[in-house]
């Protein structure tokens, strides 16, 4: 049985204007007015206020926040208009502005890899075109982040990656910074994996730099060709991947002929350290649009979005149907999968999330209309989800009324963020000119327990 809770949005002190930019990461929530102020979930499912930002730093558009919790950081990218981008670093309790790392070029549209054991990141930089490298150049900079000192602003900066020589000429290929190359695990051992590919190549490679005595010192020792599963593949293309444990990192990888309905996901299990497909899973449809390793039940869960459209048909809307699929983590079998249709729902997901408890992990879904549903992965597997009557449509609960821009799932609860109707709202899954069509005026945060 749901306990709900609904609250308004909470207004700091000193701050003016409407909220108009979140980012939500459980447990903290970081509202954007004319400053910006960092919230966090108590144990009473209560939003507290930690601190407010020394400076005003506007939510980045590329790279996410990154929030370090053993040391209590806040990462902030922030890509200057004129001049280099910064790293800007704040402590949580205070707002304090602790560090500026200054970085080179321009900061490609790909999230911070970050390890919080030692506070190292890995960030995509895009130098533009020049005499030396007239295509421009795309480089992996490991940062050191944890580093509190007085040392100068590119100090930090311990090693860059590029292309190795003979994969140079992608360079003027990519449409997007990321698919010549991007940085997908980051092991302990300071070894670095990344794909590499171009949106018309049709195969992506895998390129595994080892370290060395020293951080400069890493040598480009492994590669691995990735080949499409889909017959007749224009586009192959890196997804989704996440690092399950020392030894094992999950890639997932787009492949399509061009036609919305043959478009699907391969997922495999790769060995970190001998760069080697460990599993394949049977093909998903659609492209994956999250992943997550539940420890205590050793799988995955994923979603993925297919457009199903009948495009001879007059329509307003797409049709997209969402598959929630559970694989075995060790070899890939496919546990489950049950599929959710945007027009029996009438309206789309907007996130999936898992609630990784020891003794019940839960699944959660959110739609943009503001409904949601909860269901043990347990119950999932065996039954998929409950439906009403006869019909497609999942038994969901309406929680708010308005269109949902962010949510997150914390051990005991949901959290969403709802829009503002007449401010313009830039967030999770939002644009410029999202502005939900309800009757309330004030953004809210609500909470729904399980």
């Amino acid at each position: 049985m749901h306990s709900i809770a609904l609250a308004e949005l909470p207004t700091a002190e000193n701050a003016e204007g409407p909220a108009h930019d979140f980012f939500l990461s459980y447990p903290y929530l970081i509202i954007w007015t004319d400053q910006v102020d960092v919230w966090r979930l108590s144990d009473s499912s209560d939003l507290t206020h930690i601190s407010t930002l020394e400076v005003y730093v506007t939510k980045p558009s590329g790279p996410t926040p990154v929030i370090d919790h053993a040391r209590g950081l806040l990462i902030l990218p922030e890509p200057i208009r004129v001049g280099p981008p910064q790293l800007r670093i704040f402590t949580l309790r205070d707002g304090e502005l602790i560090r500026d790392i200054e970085l080179y070029g321009r900061l490609a549209d790909v999230d911070i890899q970050y390890r919080e054991a030692d506070g190292h990141a890995l960030v995509l930089l895009v130098e533009d075109a020049g005499a030396s490298q007239p295509h421009g150049k795309t480089s992996i900079v490991e940062v050191d982040i944890a580093a509190i000192s007085n040392a100068g602003p590119t100090a930090s900066l311990l090693s860059s990656l590029s292309l190795p020589p003979h994969l140079s000429e992608r360079e003027k290929l990519r449409d997007l910074p990321p698919l010549v190359l991007e940085p997908i695990s980051f092991g302990k051992n300071g070894d670095i994996i990344a794909t590499s590919t171009t949106r018309s190549l049709g195969k992506v490679d895998l390129l595994y730099w080892q370290a060395g005595p020293s951080t400069d010192d890493r040598q480009l020792t492994k590669t691995l060709e990735l080949l499409p599963s889909l017959e007749g593949c224009k586009s192959m293309l890196p997804s989704r991947y996440l690092t399950v444990d020392d030894s094992t990192l999950v890639l997932c990888t787009h492949e399509d002929e061009c036609i919305a309905v043959t478009e699907r996901t391969s997922v495999r299990g790769l060995d970190t350290s001998s760069l080697t497909v460990r599993w394949a899973a049977k093909p998903i449809p659609g492209q994956v649009r999250t992943l997550h390793h539940i420890p205590s039940r050793n799988v995955l869960v994923l979603s993925a979005a297919q457009d199903v459209t009948n495009h001879n048909e007059e329509r307003e809307s797409l049709q997209i149907r969402t598959a929630i699929v559970v694989l075995d983590a060790r070899t890939g079998d496919q546990r489950a999968i049950h599929a959710i249709d945007s027009d029996a729902q009438g309206s789309y997901i907007v996130d999936c999330f898992v609630s990784p408890g020891e003794d019940n992990p839960v699944a959660g879904l959110a739609w943009m209309n503001g409904d949601v549903r909860t269901i043990g992965l347990d119950n999932f597997i065996a039954d998929g989800f409950e439906r009403e009557g006869e019909g497609e449509r999942v038994r969901t609960l309406a929680l708010f009324p308005g269109e949902l821009i962010a949510a997150s799932m914390g051990p005991r609860e949901i959290i969403a963020v709802a829009g503002v109707k007449k401010h313009p709202v830039i967030s999770e899954g939002g644009q410029e000119d999202d502005i939900p069509d309800w009757e309330e005026e004030e953004g809210k945060v609500m909470f729904a327990k399980w």
